[in-house]
């Protein structure tokens, strides 16, 4: 959260400054997995501190969910 809040008043976007605030309201984010219509897979693009194994389980089921939905 700090992360994209820090973007957020960077960039002076109200859309995304809403969105950051409807994340803090409900103390969560998702983070999308697949493609979504055009867009592209989500990407890691910053790691900083501790992750204890969270981001490898998180390529790994992404990988699992890839693979289970082009076989569908």
């Amino acid at each position: 959260m700090y992360v994209i809040s820090w973007v957020a008043v960077e960039s002076q976007l109200g859309k995304l400054r809403d969105y950051v605030l409807m994340q803090a309201i409900k103390d969560s984010s998702t983070l999308r997995v697949g493609e979504k219509f055009r867009k592209p897979s989500p990407r890691i693009v910053f790691r900083y501190g501790k992750q204890d194994r969270q981001i490898k389980e998180f390529l790994e089921m992404r990988k699992t969910i890839y693979h289970v939905s082009r076989n569908l």
